[in-house]
């Protein structure tokens, strides 16, 4: 496990060279570790990379908030990152975008409808009212299998393996 150097302090004003803020595995005096919400900033100390550690909390406080991270080599400032980093934190815009999505996707409806259907139409049943499907007689599965890869290979311009 390597070391990282540790800052003791920032300066609002100082070049930055990267954050961090997400969930961290941070220790406690206790020697524990526990998974808690973190700010890790970049700055330079002694012509080293230093990291100066802040701990907003316990990370289920936060899990509408997205992780951000945001390289810099120093041409922001600590001041601009930590106000991205708030103003992240403060924005669930794209957690709710994606709850809504998937609340009115049907993706995955679709797709096993499509594969019960060819599954029943591979098997040449017929459906006769609820819950009644017959195997008609007289008709080759392996044909039916043949025709279908045909037809996909004919859609596709290639052979499917």
């Amino acid at each position: 496990m390597a070391l990282k150097a540790v800052a003791n302090y920032i300066l609002p004003d100082e070049p930055c060279w990267g954050l961090y803020e997400g969930p961290m595995l941070i220790p406690r005096p206790d020697g524990s570790v526990q998974n808690r919400w973190g700010q890790d900033l970049i700055v330079i100390r002694s012509d080293r990379k230093a990291h100066f550690v802040t701990d907003f909390g316990p990370a289920e406080d936060y899990e509408d908030v997205t992780p951000l991270m945001m390289p810099s080599e120093g041409e922001n400032t600590i001041a601009q990152l930590q106000w991205h980093a708030e103003k992240n934190r403060q924005d669930n815009y794209w957690q709710e975008r994606a709850a809504e999505m998937a609340s009115e996707s049907t993706l995955i409806a679709d797709i096993v409808r499509q594969v019960e259907q060819i599954h029943e139409r591979i098997h040449n049943r017929s459906t006769f009212g609820p819950l009644v499907r017959v195997e008609r007689s007289g008709y080759s599965r392996t044909q039916t299998t043949r025709k279908f890869r045909a037809q996909r290979e004919a859609y596709y311009g290639r052979r499917q393996v």
